[in-house]
């Protein structure tokens, strides 16, 4: 093999990596995003409905106003939620991933 053909092997390699690699590290965030898209409008259920659907939050947070919020967090994605004392969503506060869009459906700030 001549310096050329190396080189050609070298920029695929670099090239599948650059794509794989990302794909694969994101793959938690996007399964918690899609399971959060599923559920649809967020404001107004309840914090069960929304555990129930998406599993148990990373952190809870009371907030001074007696308001809690929850959020969960997965590897290219984060959602923080505000609920009420009566335990109903009152919407989200903070999203981030790969193709969030802002004031997205379910973004009721």
């Amino acid at each position: 093999m001549d310096g050329s053909q190396l080189a050609l092997i070298a920029l695929v390699l670099a090239g599948l990596t650059a794509i794989v690699v990302p794909f694969v590290f994101r793959a938690p965030g996007r399964a918690l995003r899609k399971q959060f898209i599923a559920l649809g409008t967020l404001k107004g259920k309840t914090r069960k409905e929304i555990v129930k659907a998406v599993g148990e939050p990373g952190t809870e947070t009371p907030l001074p106003d007696g308001r809690t919020l929850l959020q969960w967090r997965a590897t290219g994605y984060h959602i923080a939620l505000v609920f009420e004392p009566n335990g109903r969503c009152v919407g989200v506060t903070h999203e981030y991933g790969r193709r969030v869009i802002a004031g997205s459906r379910h973004n009721a700030k």
